[in-house]
């Protein structure tokens, strides 16, 4: 005959039970523990899950326990942990039980935050742990992948639509927002601004193309202070530039903000080469914005009204003809 002391016990069976013939917790091992609570009845934490014996006695419930039957048991509380085990007779009045979490194995890991220090080292149950543990150590790179894979796809988006030295958006990103408010068809009034810089390339060929870069940056900051929110503004070519005006209500109100854009570019820019003066010319289309609107067409109109402009002097704001 052979026996075990209750430290063994708790090794080889950290989820072991004992209880008595009425249901009465005599000892458990440590895992068990941790279900139990202050519980000092097999009743009042697990309830027998057998169709069988659903709706029989508690004296049915210790006979399958002690009759060494497999047996499925629900842990009160956790409505989506089981326990699988079997009972055999230690004593006249005494049965010894020892369960597994089974299937539901993964809630038992969430819900108790075990390892593989809770169990006997020979428990198979130690490889669907490291399988488990595994498997999500595998699911969070995936997601950590996947979440940088969607990042850099959003990074990659907003530069194509980008134009990187000023950080305005650029002709493909003026187009795509331009489409997303037809679409949208909120309100059909729209006007689009040309916008060109007079005397650019004399910057360029007396300060150098460094200088024009930084010529542009200004510029593109004096078109986004001088619009309204909601404007959208593009740089589209090297000193050409494209914005889209929605709700004016009046022309003298349009005429106005852009007058003013002007005003801010035509103040001197100092820069480390030099100071560069130059001012800007513009053309202007009144159109009704709608989902099948040729944009194109558009901005066509814009371009004939800014050369007009250029042919004048630049420096001022010419409206396109009606088309």
């Amino acid at each position: 005959m052979y026996s075990i002391d209750a430290a063994g016990a708790d090794q080889m069976m950290p989820m072991h039970l004992v209880i008595d013939l009425q249901g009465r917790i005599m000892g458990a091992g440590p895992l068990i523990r941790r279900l139990l609570g202050d519980a000092q009845s097999f009743q009042d934490v697990f309830a027998l899950d057998m169709p069988s014996l659903k709706n029989g006695s508690e004296g049915d419930i210790i006979s399958a326990l002690e009759s060494g039957r497999r047996v499925l048991v629900r842990v009160r509380g956790y409505d989506k942990l089981m326990l699988r085990g079997h009972g055999v007779r230690i004593g006249d009045e005494t049965l010894l039980l020892n369960f597994g979490f089974g299937m539901t194995l993964p809630h038992a890991i969430i819900s108790f935050a075990l390892n593989e220090a809770d169990f006997s080292p020979s428990d198979h149950v130690i490889e669907l742990l490291f399988l488990y543990q595994a498997s999500q150590a595998i699911m969070g790179e995936i997601s950590r992948a996947n979440i940088a894979l969607e990042h850099e796809r959003r990074e990659a988006e907003r530069i194509s639509v980008t134009d990187t030295l000023t950080g305005l958006l650029n002709r493909r990103g003026f187009l795509v927002e331009c489409g997303k408010l037809a679409a949208a068809g909120n309100n059909p009034q729209y006007a689009i601004a040309a916008l060109d810089l007079d005397l650019f390339k004399e910057v360029n060929d007396r300060l150098g193309h460094a200088a024009g870069d930084e010529v542009l940056v200004a510029v593109a900051e004096a078109i986004r202070l001088g619009v309204r929110r909601g404007d959208v503004v593009g740089r589209v070519g090297g000193d050409e530039f494209l914005i889209l005006f929605g709700g004016l209500a009046s022309q003298p109100g349009l005429l106005g903000i852009l007058q003013r854009i002007i005003e801010r570019i035509e103040v001197p820019i100092l820069l480390g080469s030099g100071t560069a003066r130059l001012s800007a010319s513009v053309g202007v289309a009144r159109f009704a914005m709608s989902f099948d609107c040729d944009l194109g067409r558009e901005i066509a109109r814009a371009d004939a009204a800014l050369y007009r402009a250029k042919a004048m002097g630049g420096g001022r704001v010419i409206l396109a003809d009606r088309g």
